[in-house]
């Protein structure tokens, strides 16, 4: 029966690797969102047709989580997570011989800060963020018991009705806080590449209105120094609808056929040819859609409590596109250099990535399954 049971497993696992033709989809599914809801669901099922034929000690269909998009989210269980956050910003920073972080929270500003030039335009972004999203999570249940669902945002599906509008930003308890008062000419913010949205000064309302900003911003003479000062926000539907719509979203994950095109597509890398069409894309798109300080700023972005919902959603774009064809995209490309600058080796799956003093190590290759083999057990709802 055992036998017959992972014969099954594995033949729907084949089955839904060879069933989706993504180009097929009418424009207005793609348009609309449709198309996504479909490949993220062929994803999941994959994810977990894998589960149920290699459960681990660890992960298993029965304890496996489920993340979710914030709106799908319960009200009680969006305040449970707020507080969560709220949480890890009162607990002791851990690193030593910096004046700026104060808190745990401030902590994974610091992490992500010192690692920004090696895991960005390079073959560790995909896998550094997931890890770094992972242990954020992992703070939130372990540091200060959360049990919920963890959050993701399609910032899509606010492209057409407004950011602010958004049940992320829109200053209610179950939000993530209100944008930033009106600043007279917005300010793109604080990058003049940018148009200006529809705040740029302190979040008004919601939670978060009393969070203070302890360090940064990177072009200070010492970006760890102490720093305090409000949140501020600067949302930009125009910006949201421009690169990080549910078309581009969508498009991403299905024009690319390969690990290197991918990430290049989702970060706007200009030295891929078909990169360039993509602008800014989703993931500069998500960003400055709510930019502000810091959520502008590249090194401190972490510091704006958005940026794990915004990077939960990244990381679900990365789970959908492995799972559309797992046995092929168990890879890594590019160097282990922003832009390859200076230039550097190509990166490989048994590099090591150490986050202590925040989190642990683990090679690469650990970090490729959300289901086994790893220290995630996880999928995308």
């Amino acid at each position: 029966m055992g036998f017959i049971k992972n014969l099954l497993s594995l033949a729907l696992l084949g089955a839904l690797a060879t069933a989706l033709a993504p180009l097929d989809f009418p424009q207005e599914d793609i348009d609309s969102g449709k198309a996504l809801q479909e490949i993220g669901r062929t994803a999941y099922d994959t994810a977990i047709a894998r589960l149920e034929a290699h459960p681990t000690a660890k992960c298993t269909k029965d304890n496996v989580r489920v993340r979710k998009e914030w709106r799908r989210i319960p009200a009680a269980e969006r305040i449970e997570y707020v507080k969560a956050v709220n949480c890890l910003m009162e607990k002791p920073n851990v690193y030593e011989n910096v004046t700026g972080p104060r808190t745990m929270y401030d902590s994974f500003g610091v992490l992500h800060y010192k690692l920004t030039p090696y895991v960005h335009n390079s073959a560790y972004f995909l896998l550094f963020h997931r890890l770094y999203v992972w242990t954020f999570e992992d703070k939130l249940r372990t540091m200060c018991g959360y049990t919920g669902s963890f959050p993701y945002w399609e910032w899509g599906l606010d492209a057409t009705t407004g950011v602010e509008n958004s049940p992320v930003f829109d200053g209610s308890e179950t939000s993530m806080g209100s944008n930033g008062e009106k600043v007279s000419g917005g300010g793109g913010g604080g990058n003049p590449m940018f148009p200006g949205g529809s705040g740029g000064g302190c979040v008004t309302k919601g939670p978060f209105v009393n969070y203070t900003v302890n360090f940064g911003p990177n072009t200070a003479r010492d970006p760890l120094a102490y720093n305090p000062r409000c949140l501020k926000r600067d949302l930009n539907t125009q910006i949201c609808a421009q690169w990080a719509s549910l078309r581009n979203t969508t498009e991403t994950i299905t024009q690319s056929p390969d690990i290197a095109l991918f990430q290049a597509n989702l970060q706007g890398d200009f030295r891929w040819p078909d990169a360039r069409k993509w602008g800014f894309a989703v993931h500069g798109g998500g960003h400055f859609a709510i930019a502000g300080d810091p959520g502008g700023d590249f090194y401190f972005s972490p510091l704006e409590p958005a940026f794990y919902l915004h990077h939960g959603q990244i990381d679900r774009m990365y789970f959908i596109w492995q799972n559309l064809d797992w046995e092929q995209r168990q890879t890594m490309a590019g160097t282990i250099t922003m832009m390859d600058r200076p230039a550097s080796r190509n990166g490989t799956l048994e590099d090591v990535l150490d986050i202590a003093p925040v989190g642990e190590s683990y090679r690469f290759g650990q970090l490729l399954d959300t289901v086994g083999g790893s220290p995630f057990c996880f999928v995308y709802e």
